[in-house]
Parts: C-alpha cells; structure tokens; sequence
C-alpha cells in the first residue's frame, strides 16, 4: 500500500511538473488567440498526404470525413485549417451540377476538385497521376452513384418515372466519370 501511494503520489507530481511546464506555451496562446510555435509543431508533407488520402479514399467513411472537414473549414477550426488545404471548387466546371429529378453532382464534384487540386500541389501533377488520380476517379463515381439513390420523402414523380430519372442520372455519372477520367 506504501509502494502505491508512493507511486501515485509521482504521478501526481509528474502530471503538476508537466502541466506547469505547458503554461507559457498555453498563456501565449490564450492572449493572442492562436497557439505558439513552440505548443504546435507544423503539419508535415506526410501528415498532409495522410489526411488528404481519408478525405478522398474510395468509401462511405472517406466521404463522412470529407463533409466532417469541410464543416470544419467553414467553421475555421484549427484541426482541419493546419493542414492549408485548398478548398476551391468550380463544382462540376462547365458541367450541370444538378440534374432533373432533384439529383445533384456538387458534392460529389466538390470533393472530386478538393483531390485534385491538393494532391497536384503537394505531390505535383506527375505523382498525382501516377498514384492517386485513379482512386480519386473512382470515388467520384461512387459519389455521383450514391446522389443517384437520392429519392425524396415526398417524391412529386410516379415510380416508374422516379426509375427512368435515376437510370438517367446513374448513365449522367459514368459519362462525367469516363471525361474526368480521359480529360482529368
């Protein structure tokens, strides 16, 4: 019992002697609003690419992440802004962003154009090419794939309708995808 009180006792005062050591870097922070150098290391070129390669992976979960990061973006938090990515987007260029039947691409263009234009700036177009774009392809298709399964509560069109317009957008999506593919 004299050995654990003993040992609990220097982890109290390890975590008082850590906690002390932190305050000027904290102080700092709170008086200007941003943290210190010293309290925050820089984002490195491998943490980016790690990052970069969640928000754009071919899977429900990526794209999760992605709408996550993007909220934080607009939020301006410091977990998503650390990493200056470029969050420019022309959307699906000077292709219709939404389709008849209430389908809409401009997600999944958002997050096809945040891909490519990250990856092209921190790996350069060659190695962008060579081993990313093809992922980032794909998960453009499955973006597009998943507005196709868009139905509304209240969905204004009869069934067999509501099942030409999906059809329709579902062949709008692998053309949008076969162009990014051959043009992209």
């Amino acid at each position: 019992m004299t050995k654990l009180r003993a040992t609990l006792s220097g982890i109290a005062l390890s975590g008082a002697l850590l906690a002390t050591a932190a305050t000027p870097a904290l102080a700092d922070s709170m008086a200007t609003g941003t943290a210190s150098h010293s309290a925050i290391a820089a984002v490195t070129k491998g943490q980016k690419l790690a990052k970069l390669k969640s928000l754009t992976d071919n899977s429900d979960a990526s794209s999760e992440r992605w709408s996550a990061a993007l909220t934080q973006h607009l939020q301006h938090k410091h977990a998503i802004e650390q990493y200056k990515f470029n969050w420019k987007t022309d959307y699906c260029s000077k292709s219709p962003d939404t389709l008849p039947g209430g389908y809409t691409f401009k997600w999944a263009c958002y997050r096809h154009d945040f891909g490519y234009r990250n990856y092209k700036a921190t790996v350069g177009n060659y190695y962008f090419r060579k081993d990313h774009k093809a992922r980032i392809d794909k998960a453009f298709l499955r973006d597009m794939n998943g507005a196709c399964n868009f139905k509304p509560w209240a969905d204004p069109f009869p069934p067999a309708q509501r099942k030409q317009l999906k059809a329709a957008c579902l062949r709008t999506a692998k053309k949008y995808y076969d162009a990014v593919v051959t043009l992209g």
